[in-house]
């Protein structure tokens, strides 16, 4: 009968521990645990297309690993016109991206050095 209540005694304790770790895990006032939206990634491409109008610029970028995307060629949303003032079709840029699949916004844009 020892034995029993000391075996039900420790699996009480070590489900106490263990659910205490976990609240220890899981603490949601963590710094970052709030933060839904990704953060904006760095890119290096090759301007291929730019369309003022629509607010898009058209990039043959590099791979960008910071989100797992191989090196293509896409449209891209632009934060504002303004981005494209400064850049043509044919310059090599640094950009900055927010992902969001395919509705990923170019954030900023500069000639590459």
């Amino acid at each position: 009968m020892k034995k029993h209540i000391f075996t039900i005694a420790l699996t009480a304790a070590l489900a106490s521990t263990s659910a205490m770790v976990g609240a220890q895990q899981m603490d949601p006032n963590m710094a970052g645990m709030h933060d839904t939206k990704p953060a904006d990634v760095e890119g290096v491409g090759v301007i291929k297309a730019i369309d003022v109008a629509k607010a898009t610029v058209t990039l043959q970028h590099e791979a960008i690993t910071a989100i797992g995307w191989p090196a293509m060629t896409m449209p891209f949303k632009v934060a504002s016109s303004d981005l494209l003032k400064n850049v043509k079709v044919g310059d090599k840029v640094k950009f900055g991206l927010h992902p969001d699949g395919m509705n990923s916004t170019v954030t900023l844009i500069k000639l590459a050095q």
